[in-house]
């Protein structure tokens, strides 16, 4: 009897006190499916879309579109720099003015003409001087022998060297020497 009882308050409770339809509106209590005891499965919900697609496409772009737009203005940058107008360094090209001379001599050892140069650069750069130096005969005007000297001078600076030329004298000769050319250029 014991188990009867039992099985009829869980039934009881099972069915919401045993009235079809009603429910308690206090916590704890159950709505009926209108079932056996649940061994029916549910139906679906009604009111409920039926046609939903199963699966996605798959021939979805995988990029997106490419736009160039043809109505943006042009546009050219404008140059950072500007030209000067200050004209560029000015210096006189003709060199002898930039150049003494002293000690013409002949060295009878080693048988050379022998020429001190001093060379001064005036100008507000470096400059190069190419200078020519001649030997002469002086009775005859004759020429006895060259030199060539090409020396760098900066800014404000002078520069000494010696030009000599190679020359075997076998009798008393008067001679002079002179600067035969100075050419100079900014180096």
């Amino acid at each position: 009897m014991r188990l009867v009882a039992v099985a009829a308050i869980g039934l009881l409770a099972l069915t919401g006190c045993g009235k079809k339809g009603r429910h308690s509106s206090g916590s704890g209590g159950f709505v009926s499916g209108g079932g056996s005891g649940g061994s029916e499965p549910l139906s679906s919900p009604s009111g409920l879309p039926t046609d939903l697609p199963t699966d996605l496409p798959t021939d979805l772009p995988s990029g997106l579109p490419s736009y160039t737009p043809s109505d943006l203005p042009s546009y050219t940058p404008s140059p950072s720099y500007s030209y000067s107008d200050s004209p560029s360094p000015t210096y006189n090209s003709d060199g002898r003015y930039d150049v003494s001379a002293s000690d013409c001599d002949y060295d009878e050892s080693t048988h050379e003409f022998q020429y001190t140069l001093n060379v001064r650069n005036p100008e507000t750069q470096g400059m190069r001087y190419s200078i020519s130096v001649k030997w002469a005969d002086s009775s005859t005007s004759s020429q006895l022998g060259t030199d060539y000297q090409s020396v760098y001078v900066s800014s404000g600076s002078s520069q000494t060297v010696t030009a000599t030329a190679y020359r075997y004298l076998t009798e008393q000769t008067s001679f002079t020497c002179t600067v035969d050319s100075v050419i100079k250029v900014p180096n």
